[in-house]
């Protein structure tokens, strides 16, 4: 299998923790296309042909943690049903000290997909979805649905309905690993940015029109996620960058409404320092600040994932961290 650097930003929740402390999983996922943020309905260049696609959804299973010295924890109840406008999910609290490594499979694995939506109650990620996740009984869930338009005529408008739906356990795919990576702390958010238009490449949009099934076009989806490299680390999101320049930042959750971000900077110089929030607006901000020391997060602020940014001429360096009232 595959292994991928891993880049993780690390939130650390509290001033202490026991080797068999719970450790909270989260995951932040970032829909791109080729670069550009994605969103339903808008036209995107895919190798010179114009596309927009108006559904965008697909499960992720077999999550697996490895930890503390090589430790392998198992998710097997932990379930994503990601939906391209939407970022965070949480996985679940398992007892680990030092993170280490993560994988897991797209699609739904074959017990769980012979089960049917009736075993799920609702809300659950399994459960009978709107719109439909699945093809009924025995055909199992849809491990993604790819719906949209593509451009027949050049004309630079999306003028045709495509639909790629996955059926079929063939079709679950083990995305390839990601290592190398030595966080601890009572909550870690994987931070993955996620370029939906991989999943479209070598595939004639225009020939498809509804394709629900584990065909040819459908399992070239599958190949493309490792071989295109559908999932990848935020790089901006790093703790292993910090740690290169020697910059340390955590976070100190005992207000976790309120929390305080502690940092030591790779600079000697003044930084300033914005928070934004996951639509790229700035909440709060501060000029020429100490390049250690600790900003308070002062703003009552909505519950959400925000970052903290802290830039001067050498440095530029960002840190995710929570807020719960």
């Amino acid at each position: 299998m595959k292994t991928k650097k891993l880049l993780l930003s690390l939130i650390l929740t509290g001033a202490g923790f026991s080797v068999h402390a719970q450790t909270d999983i989260n995951l932040a996922l970032n829909h791109q296309f080729n670069g550009a943020s994605f969103s339903y309905g808008t036209t995107y260049d895919l190798n010179g042909t114009a596309v927009s696609l108006s559904r965008v959804q697909y499960y992720m299973c077999g999550f697996e943690m490895t930890h503390d010295g090589g430790q392998t924890t198992s998710m097997p109840d932990a379930y994503v049903l990601a939906s391209g406008n939407v970022s965070n999910y949480t996985l679940g609290s398992e007892n680990i000290t030092s993170l280490e490594g993560f994988s897991f499979d797209l699609g739904v694995d074959a017990a769980r997909n012979g089960m049917g939506t009736q075993s799920w109650p609702a809300g659950h990620p399994l459960a009978a979805q709107s719109p439909s996740m699945d093809w009924s009984w025995p055909g199992g869930y849809f491990f993604w649905v790819l719906d949209g338009d593509v451009d027949t005529d050049a004309d630079g408008t999306p003028d045709q309905a495509f639909s790629l739906r996955g059926l079929g356990d063939v079709l679950l795919t083990d995305v390839s690993a990601f290592s190398g990576i030595n966080l601890s702390g009572n909550a870690i958010t994987i931070a993955m940015d996620v370029n939906v238009a991989d999943w479209l490449q070598n595939i004639d949009l225009a020939t498809v029109f509804s394709q629900h099934d584990a065909g040819a076009n459908n399992q070239l989806i599958g190949t493309n996620t490792n071989n295109e490299t559908v999932f990848t680390l935020s790089a901006s999101l790093s703790t292993e960058e910090l740690t290169l320049e020697e910059s340390h930042i955590y976070a100190d959750y005992q207000m976790a409404y309120a929390p305080t971000i502690y940092y030591d900077l790779a600079t000697a110089n003044e930084v300033d320092i914005t928070v934004v929030d996951m639509t790229g607006a700035v909440v709060l901000e501060a000029k020429q600040q100490n390049p250690e020391g600790n900003y308070f997060i002062r703003k009552e602020l909505p519950d959400g994932t925000y970052l903290i940014n802290f830039t001067n001429g050498e440095i530029n360096e960002q840190f995710r961290f929570v807020v719960k009232n």
